[in-house]
This record gives C-alpha cells, sequence and structure tokens, in this order.
C-alpha cells in the first residue's frame, strides 16, 4: 500500500540536506517522512591555488570556500560572495566579506558598483549556473576563474525511488540547474506525484522531468524563500 505520509526528497549534499532537514522540521514539524538522496559528491581538487598578482576573491558556493581553505591559509583578501550562506562561510575561517543577493546577476552588479581594482580570482566548481567570468571581462575587469572542485553525479538509487512512488506526495527543492536536470532525467518514465519547489526561474526552467503535480518558485534565491515555497505546495497541495 501507498505510504500515508508525505515526502520530503533532499537532493543536495549530504551536509546541505542535512542542514535544510532541519530548518524544514523546525517550521513544519515531523509529519513528514524525509529521505535523503544526493544527486551530486562534491570533490575537491586539491590543486594549489597561487594567489600572485590577486587583489581580491570571488566565491560562489560554500563548497568553494571549503575547497579554497582546505590548501590556501592566506586570508588576508577580500572575499565577494554571492549570498550570505557563502559570505558567513568565509568568514568563519577568516575572510573579509561583501554578500550580495544570492544570485550571480546580483554578484556582477555589485562589483560593478564598487569597482574593486586589481585581478579578481573566481574560485568556483566545474559546473556553474551564468557566465560571472565572462560578464565581468565585458565590464573591464581583470578576472581570472579556478575550479576548485568538481560536482560529480550520482543516481538517486533504487530505495529512494521506490520511496517516491509509493508516498502519496513528494515535496522536492530544487537548489540548481543541474540538480533540477538529474533529478528530473532519473524520474523520467517513472510514477510519483512530485510538487517541486525551485530556487530561481533558471531551476525551473531545466526540469527535464515528468510534470509536477504542483510547482512553486521562490521569491528569493535562498533557503527561508525555499520553505516559504514549501509552505505554498503544502497549503494547496492536490489530493491524490
Amino acid at each position: 500500500m501507498p505510504d500515508e505520509r508525505p515526502l520530503l526528497l533532499l537532493t543536495r549534499p549530504r551536509a546541505q540536506s542535512a542542514r535544510f532537514a532541519e530548518a524544514f522540521a523546525a517550521r513544519f514539524g515531523t509529519g513528514f517522512d524525509v529521505v535523503t538522496a544526493p544527486v551530486l559528491e562534491i570533490a575537491p581538487t586539491g590543486a594549489p591555488i597561487p594567489l600572485d598578482g590577486v587583489s581580491g576573491l570571488i566565491f560562489t558556493s560554500e563548497n568553494g570556500v571549503a575547497a579554497f581553505s582546505a590548501v590556501q591559509p592566506d586570508r588576508s583578501l577580500h572575499a565577494w560572495c554571492v549570498g550570505d550562506r557563502t559570505a558567513q562561510a568565509a568568514q568563519s575561517v577568516g575572510f573579509s566579506t561583501t554578500a550580495s543577493e544570492g544570485t550571480a546577476e546580483a554578484l556582477v552588479r555589485d562589483l560593478a558598483s564598487h569597482r574593486p581594482e586589481g585581478r579578481l580570482l573566481h574560485l568556483r566548481g566545474e559546473h556553474a549556473a551564468g557566465d560571472i567570468e565572462g560578464d565581468l571581462a565585458a565590464l573591464g575587469f581583470e578576472i581570472e576563474t579556478l575550479i576548485v572542485y568538481r560536482q560529480q553525479a550520482l543516481p538517486l538509487g533504487p530505495e529512494a525511488l521506490a520511496r517516491v512512488g509509493a508516498a502519496p506526495l513528494t515535496l522536492v527543492p530544487l537548489f540548481s540547474p543541474r540538480s533540477a536536470r538529474l533529478v528530473g532525467e532519473q524520474f523520467r518514465g517513472r510514477t510519483g506525484r512530485l510538487a517541486l519547489a525551485t530556487m530561481s526561474p533558471a531551476v525551473t526552467a531545466a526540469w527535464a522531468g515528468p510534470r509536477p503535480v504542483a510547482l512553486c518558485e521562490a521569491a528569493r534565491p535562498d533557503a527561508p524563500a525555499m520553505l516559504d515555497a514549501l509552505a505554498s505546495l503544502i497549503d494547496a497541495a492536490p489530493a491524490p
């Protein structure tokens, strides 16, 4: 028989999924089953990061901060961060930071407004949304990109797929275009009543899976707005 409780499917790397699961339970209680099935695994390259001639750093994820910190002890440069969570991670290891509003576009706007001098170094993963280097170069910045980690794709696994197939409703928060594509591809041709909360229009557009029974786009690219989107899905959940 299908499970009676709705399901929350978390597909981010385990540390981020665990943090989001805590925030979800604090807001919505324990009336949901939670399945964590990452579709991405973060693999730092471990390559040296020389800073000769670099005047400032750009971080677009916590993973970039962690990968940098693992191989480079220098904390003297200012860090321009895509959002508050990334800025907090950078501050926790000793950087002075400026946080943007959570998108690559906002980060480019802030840098264009402040016009820091010298060469900037963007530390990021192999896959990225947007073209920060190209956008800043077009504005006259001297910028270099260094890939410091890779996002390796993982299968959801048969247990997670079976749980989704048995649940009356599965809430799926999607935080990046690549994770939306990976999750969607793995649900093609499978059963399951999916309700999607997406972090941005780009994430919504990247969904490649079956038509969801409901979809809500977050008003802002941050975790509290994603919880708001899930609340909208829960309130409006269609009957099986």
